[in-house]
């Protein structure tokens, strides 16, 4: 998913985005769990990936959005 973020066609990264999102959301509620397996980790690559979605270099502003709603929803 990852490296589709980086796909030329905004429909592409709309719905990677989406999906890594969706991912890393049910991911971080495994980690609240004091027994979380470290399975659930979130990877470096995945949070630097949501964070330039949220820069000036992408220029979709659904991207940006879903990015911005992935931050809330792990950081809740």
């Amino acid at each position: 998913m990852i490296d589709t973020l980086r796909d030329a066609n905004e429909k592409v990264r709309r719905r990677a985005i989406a999906a890594l999102g969706e991912y890393m959301f049910y991911a971080a509620t495994q980690l609240d769990d004091e027994m979380a397996d470290p399975v659930w980790e979130l990877s470096n690559d995945a949070i630097n990936i949501i964070v330039e979605s949220l820069g000036e270099i992408e220029t979709d502003q659904i991207v940006r959005f879903y990015a911005c709603k992935t931050l809330e929803n792990i950081c809740a």
